[in-house]
Protein backbone atom coordinates (compact mmCIF):
# COMPACT_ATOMS: atom_id res chain seq x y z
CA UNK A 1 0.00 0.00 0.00
CA UNK A 2 1.73 3.07 -0.88
CA UNK A 3 0.58 6.46 0.82
CA UNK A 4 1.06 9.72 -1.35
CA UNK A 5 0.34 13.45 0.09
CA UNK A 6 -0.65 15.47 -2.42
CA UNK A 7 1.05 19.06 -1.23
CA UNK A 8 1.38 22.45 -2.04
CA UNK A 9 0.82 24.92 0.50
CA UNK A 10 0.19 27.69 -2.47
CA UNK A 11 -3.46 27.73 -3.09
CA UNK A 12 -5.03 27.53 -6.28
CA UNK A 13 -2.43 24.65 -7.97
CA UNK A 14 -5.65 22.17 -9.03
CA UNK A 15 -4.25 19.98 -5.83
CA UNK A 16 -8.01 19.28 -5.25
CA UNK A 17 -9.46 18.47 -8.61
CA UNK A 18 -5.86 16.89 -9.31
CA UNK A 19 -6.03 14.20 -6.02
CA UNK A 20 -9.74 13.41 -6.88
CA UNK A 21 -9.03 12.95 -10.64
CA UNK A 22 -5.67 11.18 -9.83
CA UNK A 23 -7.94 8.59 -7.55
CA UNK A 24 -10.75 7.99 -10.52
CA UNK A 25 -7.74 7.47 -13.40
CA UNK A 26 -5.99 4.49 -10.74
CA UNK A 27 -9.57 3.10 -10.39
CA UNK A 28 -9.90 2.71 -13.70
CA UNK A 29 -6.39 1.03 -14.67
CA UNK A 30 -7.67 -1.61 -12.06
CA UNK A 31 -6.17 -0.19 -8.68
CA UNK A 32 -7.80 0.18 -5.45
CA UNK A 33 -7.50 3.45 -3.82
CA UNK A 34 -8.72 5.35 -0.70
CA UNK A 35 -8.60 9.24 -0.54
CA UNK A 36 -8.44 10.77 2.76
CA UNK A 37 -9.85 14.55 2.32
CA UNK A 38 -7.33 16.77 5.00
CA UNK A 39 -8.42 19.91 4.10
CA UNK A 40 -10.84 21.82 5.89
CA UNK A 41 -12.33 22.57 3.28
CA UNK A 42 -13.29 19.95 2.64
CA UNK A 43 -13.55 20.22 -1.18
CA UNK A 44 -12.64 16.39 -2.28
CA UNK A 45 -15.30 15.26 -0.26
CA UNK A 46 -18.12 17.87 -2.14
CA UNK A 47 -15.83 16.38 -5.50
CA UNK A 48 -17.01 12.80 -4.96
CA UNK A 49 -20.17 13.92 -4.69
CA UNK A 50 -20.89 14.17 -0.92
CA UNK A 51 -22.72 16.71 1.17
CA UNK A 52 -20.17 17.74 3.55
CA UNK A 53 -22.55 19.98 5.46
CA UNK A 54 -24.43 16.25 6.23
CA UNK A 55 -22.03 13.78 7.22
CA UNK A 56 -22.68 11.71 10.33
CA UNK A 57 -18.17 11.52 10.97
CA UNK A 58 -15.36 12.65 9.79
CA UNK A 59 -11.66 12.28 9.61
CA UNK A 60 -11.48 14.73 12.45
CA UNK A 61 -13.39 12.36 14.47
CA UNK A 62 -11.27 10.14 14.08
CA UNK A 63 -8.11 12.15 14.80
CA UNK A 64 -9.80 13.20 18.05
CA UNK A 65 -11.21 9.71 18.61
CA UNK A 66 -7.44 8.38 18.33
CA UNK A 67 -6.07 11.30 20.18
CA UNK A 68 -8.30 11.52 23.07
CA UNK A 69 -9.92 8.02 23.44
CA UNK A 70 -13.31 9.44 23.71
CA UNK A 71 -15.40 7.38 21.70
CA UNK A 72 -14.65 4.09 19.86
CA UNK A 73 -14.52 4.88 16.39
CA UNK A 74 -12.65 3.41 13.46
CA UNK A 75 -11.60 3.36 9.81
CA UNK A 76 -14.69 1.55 8.99
CA UNK A 77 -16.90 3.96 10.76
CA UNK A 78 -15.82 7.23 8.44
CA UNK A 79 -14.84 5.57 5.33
CA UNK A 80 -17.65 5.98 2.69
CA UNK A 81 -17.49 4.01 -0.79
CA UNK A 82 -18.20 5.94 -3.72
CA UNK A 83 -17.77 4.64 -7.43
CA UNK A 84 -14.37 5.14 -8.02
CA UNK A 85 -12.69 4.95 -4.37
CA UNK A 86 -13.18 5.19 -0.54
CA UNK A 87 -12.61 8.28 0.95
CA UNK A 88 -12.55 9.48 4.08
CA UNK A 89 -14.26 12.81 4.55
CA UNK A 90 -13.93 16.22 6.32
CA UNK A 91 -15.51 19.87 6.55
CA UNK A 92 -15.15 22.29 8.61
CA UNK A 93 -14.38 20.98 11.72
CA UNK A 94 -11.37 20.13 11.03
CA UNK A 95 -10.59 23.33 11.31
CA UNK A 96 -10.18 23.08 14.58
CA UNK A 97 -7.42 20.20 14.53
CA UNK A 98 -5.07 22.74 15.54
CA UNK A 99 -6.23 24.24 18.34
CA UNK A 100 -7.34 20.87 20.00
CA UNK A 101 -4.48 19.06 19.58
CA UNK A 102 -1.99 21.52 20.35
CA UNK A 103 -1.30 19.94 23.73
CA UNK A 104 -1.32 16.19 22.74
CA UNK A 105 1.77 14.18 22.20
CA UNK A 106 2.46 12.60 19.14
CA UNK A 107 0.20 14.62 17.57
CA UNK A 108 1.91 14.15 14.41
CA UNK A 109 1.49 10.92 14.38
CA UNK A 110 -2.03 10.36 14.59
CA UNK A 111 -2.86 9.89 10.89
CA UNK A 112 0.24 7.16 10.83
CA UNK A 113 -1.52 4.87 13.63
CA UNK A 114 -4.72 4.86 11.98
CA UNK A 115 -3.69 3.65 8.71
CA UNK A 116 -1.65 0.63 10.77
CA UNK A 117 -4.80 -1.04 10.62
CA UNK A 118 -5.78 0.29 7.05
CA UNK A 119 -5.25 -3.60 4.12
CA UNK A 120 -6.49 -3.85 0.65
CA UNK A 121 -5.61 -0.58 -1.14
CA UNK A 122 -3.64 0.13 -3.24
CA UNK A 123 -2.88 3.75 -3.20
CA UNK A 124 -3.99 5.94 -0.49
CA UNK A 125 -3.83 9.82 -1.50
CA UNK A 126 -4.06 12.44 0.72
CA UNK A 127 -5.13 15.46 -0.12
CA UNK A 128 -3.17 18.04 2.08
CA UNK A 129 -4.16 21.89 3.00
CA UNK A 130 -2.53 24.53 1.54
CA UNK A 131 -0.48 25.35 4.91
CA UNK A 132 2.48 23.94 6.91
CA UNK A 133 0.88 23.45 10.37
CA UNK A 134 -0.04 20.22 12.28
CA UNK A 135 -2.35 18.31 9.71
CA UNK A 136 0.13 18.62 7.13
CA UNK A 137 2.84 17.34 9.19
CA UNK A 138 0.14 14.07 10.09
CA UNK A 139 0.12 13.36 6.40
CA UNK A 140 3.88 13.68 5.48
CA UNK A 141 4.53 11.23 8.87
CA UNK A 142 1.87 8.75 7.50
CA UNK A 143 3.63 9.08 3.91
CA UNK A 144 5.82 7.20 1.77
CA UNK A 145 5.90 9.86 -0.93
CA UNK A 146 4.96 13.60 -1.73
CA UNK A 147 3.51 14.51 -5.41
CA UNK A 148 3.90 18.14 -5.81
CA UNK A 149 1.11 20.27 -8.35
CA UNK A 150 3.01 23.21 -9.49
CA UNK A 151 1.00 25.94 -12.02
CA UNK A 152 2.85 27.20 -14.03
CA UNK A 153 2.44 30.85 -13.96
CA UNK A 154 5.26 33.72 -12.88
CA UNK A 155 5.85 32.98 -9.11
CA UNK A 156 5.36 29.05 -9.74
CA UNK A 157 8.57 28.16 -7.96
CA UNK A 158 7.45 30.69 -5.04
CA UNK A 159 7.45 28.92 -1.59
CA UNK A 160 8.54 25.41 -3.52
CA UNK A 161 12.47 25.81 -1.29
CA UNK A 162 10.35 26.10 1.61
CA UNK A 163 8.23 23.37 0.88
CA UNK A 164 10.85 21.07 0.45
CA UNK A 165 12.96 22.34 2.95
CA UNK A 166 9.98 21.17 4.91
CA UNK A 167 9.79 17.99 3.39
CA UNK A 168 13.81 17.45 4.12
CA UNK A 169 12.96 18.24 8.09
CA UNK A 170 10.19 15.48 8.30
CA UNK A 171 12.34 13.39 6.39
CA UNK A 172 15.47 13.96 8.71
CA UNK A 173 13.90 13.74 12.30
CA UNK A 174 10.76 11.87 11.89
CA UNK A 175 9.79 10.01 8.90
CA UNK A 176 13.05 8.90 6.92
CA UNK A 177 10.78 6.73 4.30
CA UNK A 178 9.32 9.77 3.01
CA UNK A 179 10.59 11.12 -0.29
CA UNK A 180 9.45 13.31 -3.25
CA UNK A 181 7.48 10.92 -5.30
CA UNK A 182 6.66 13.40 -8.36
CA UNK A 183 5.95 17.01 -9.50
CA UNK A 184 3.48 17.58 -12.11
CA UNK A 185 2.57 21.22 -14.39
CA UNK A 186 -1.34 21.59 -13.86
CA UNK A 187 -3.28 24.49 -15.73
CA UNK A 188 -0.60 24.34 -18.88
CA UNK A 189 -1.40 26.62 -21.74
CA UNK A 190 0.55 25.76 -24.51
CA UNK A 191 0.10 28.24 -26.69
CA UNK A 192 1.89 31.03 -23.32
CA UNK A 193 5.52 31.58 -23.79
CA UNK A 194 5.78 32.36 -19.84
CA UNK A 195 4.19 28.75 -19.62
CA UNK A 196 6.76 27.57 -21.77
CA UNK A 197 9.53 28.95 -19.68
CA UNK A 198 8.31 27.69 -16.63
CA UNK A 199 8.21 24.36 -17.54
CA UNK A 200 11.42 24.57 -18.46
CA UNK A 201 12.35 25.78 -15.40
CA UNK A 202 10.92 22.87 -12.89
CA UNK A 203 12.72 20.75 -15.42
CA UNK A 204 15.61 22.34 -14.51
CA UNK A 205 15.17 22.10 -10.94
CA UNK A 206 13.13 19.18 -10.11
CA UNK A 207 14.86 16.88 -13.33
CA UNK A 208 13.54 13.41 -13.32
CA UNK A 209 11.20 13.84 -10.68
CA UNK A 210 9.17 15.86 -13.38
CA UNK A 211 6.46 13.67 -14.63
CA UNK A 212 6.38 14.21 -18.46
CA UNK A 213 2.51 14.44 -18.44
CA UNK A 214 1.31 18.08 -18.21
CA UNK A 215 -2.23 19.11 -17.10
CA UNK A 216 -3.27 21.17 -19.97
CA UNK A 217 -6.38 24.17 -18.50
CA UNK A 218 -9.41 23.21 -19.01
CA UNK A 219 -12.31 24.08 -18.23
CA UNK A 220 -14.03 20.60 -18.13
CA UNK A 221 -12.02 19.51 -15.19
CA UNK A 222 -13.29 22.41 -12.67
CA UNK A 223 -17.03 21.67 -13.99
CA UNK A 224 -16.68 17.85 -13.47
CA UNK A 225 -15.63 18.86 -9.73
CA UNK A 226 -18.74 21.10 -9.13
CA UNK A 227 -20.95 18.45 -10.52
CA UNK A 228 -19.57 15.87 -7.84
CA UNK A 229 -18.11 13.97 -10.88
CA UNK A 230 -14.74 13.29 -11.76
CA UNK A 231 -13.04 14.36 -15.25
CA UNK A 232 -13.39 10.42 -17.04
CA UNK A 233 -17.30 10.91 -15.90
CA UNK A 234 -17.74 14.27 -16.57
CA UNK A 235 -16.28 14.87 -20.02
CA UNK A 236 -14.50 11.35 -20.74
CA UNK A 237 -13.25 12.81 -24.24
CA UNK A 238 -11.61 16.21 -22.76
CA UNK A 239 -7.96 16.85 -23.12
CA UNK A 240 -8.74 16.93 -18.83
CA UNK A 241 -9.63 13.39 -19.20
CA UNK A 242 -6.58 12.71 -21.66
CA UNK A 243 -3.90 14.66 -19.47
CA UNK A 244 -5.33 12.96 -16.22
CA UNK A 245 -5.46 9.57 -17.70
CA UNK A 246 -1.69 9.97 -19.02
CA UNK A 247 -0.50 10.99 -15.66
CA UNK A 248 -1.90 7.87 -13.86
CA UNK A 249 -0.34 5.49 -16.50
CA UNK A 250 2.80 7.38 -15.60
CA UNK A 251 2.43 7.12 -11.78
CA UNK A 252 1.52 3.13 -12.17
CA UNK A 253 4.89 3.25 -14.61
CA UNK A 254 6.64 4.87 -11.75
CA UNK A 255 5.37 3.12 -8.72
CA UNK A 256 5.07 -0.79 -9.68
CA UNK A 257 8.69 -0.62 -11.64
Amino acid sequence: MKIISILNQKGGVAKTTSTQNIAAGLHALGKKVLAIDFDPQGNLTSGFGLDKRNLDYTVYDLLKSKSFGASKLNFKDIAIKTSFADILPTNIKMSKVNLELGGVPGKESLLKEILKDVYGYDYVLIDCPPSLDTLTFNALMASHEVYIPVQTEFYALEGIVELMDTIDVVTQRMNDDLRIGGIFATMVDSRSKLHIEVIGQLKEFFGDNMFKTLIRRNVKVAEASSHGLSIFDYAPRSNGSKDYKSLCIEIVEREEN
